[in-house]
């Protein structure tokens, strides 16, 4: 019996993205009580960033900067954080853009979204570009605080630094948990659940996992290598198929880890 409601995938995507809307709003408001004020655009800003860290980085380590920060504004340009669907439609009939209409002050408002969000849901990249994530927003963040751009922009730092561990962890568990389905995945089973799962507890070798969409309840234990155990960590979030067959739960299919 396949247990899976159709748009199951795009109700969990509708639901992550409306959380986190809520929060970067509520970012967004607490942020522009008391900020610097300049001309200068989010694009500008970018520009002047990269520029400064041209000069003292190697071409390699320039790139993924270059890279990150693209990453970054194409979210921006995507997503809109801060900003309601009213506003989107008047400046973007008008021909105007995200980076191009705001200034600083609403950088790092979308650090939640683009790190805990867009990276893992919407990027396909290596653990090393993952990482870079961090590691540039972080660098980012310090530098608008620098440049008086910004305030205080010490949380943003902190959440910077907490995906520079986060993201490539996640790639990891991804990578070992498919290689573990590719060898153990079962040819027989009843149950079958496809969803996004939050990790609900973990034991060494042992994952109970709660599905966000279809059903309540907790499934589990479903058995994963034990390196995985000692990586993720409580409500990281995996998306894939679990199936009931008649030793217990197991993983069928893994395409998503996300912190």
């Amino acid at each position: 019996m396949r247990m899976m409601v159709q748009g199951a995938v795009a109700v969990y995507e509708s639901t992550i993205e409306n959380s986190a809307k809520d929060s970067r709003s509520t970012e967004h408001a607490r942020r522009n009580q008391t900020m610097p004020t300049t001309d200068k655009t989010i694009s500008q800003i970018f520009e002047e960033f990269l520029s400064d860290q041209k000069a003292r980085l190697s071409p390699s380590t320039y790139s993924k900067y270059d890279t990150i920060i693209d990453l970054f504004k194409s979210y921006m340009e995507s997503y809109w954080p801060g900003h309601d669907q009213d506003e989107y439609d008047r400046l973007t009939e008008a021909g105007g853009k995200f980076c191009d209409s705001f200034g600083p002050e609403e950088i790092t408002g979308g650090y939640s979204e683009f790190l805990g969000y867009f990276m893992p849901h919407k990027v396909m990249c290596g653990k090393e570009t993952m990482k870079a994530a961090g590691t540039v927003t972080k660098k980012l963040a310090k530098w608008l605080a620098d440049k008086g751009y910004a305030e205080d922009t010490s949380d943003a730092q902190e959440r910077a630094k907490e995906a520079t561990k986060d993201l490539p962890a996640a790639q990891d568990v991804l990578d070992l948990l498919e290689h573990f389905v590719d060898m153990n995945a079962p040819d027989k089973y009843e149950d079958e659940i496809e969803d996004h799962f939050w990790i609900n507890k973990i034991e060494p070798g042992k994952l109970w996992l709660e599905p966000l969409t279809i059903c309540d309840g907790v499934i589990g234990p479903v058995p994963v290598p034990k390196e995985v155990t000692q990586i993720c960590r409580e409500m990281w979030e995996i998306g894939g198929v679990v199936v009931k067959t008649k030793r217990g739960w197991r993983l069928l299919e893994v395409w998503k880890v996300s912190p």
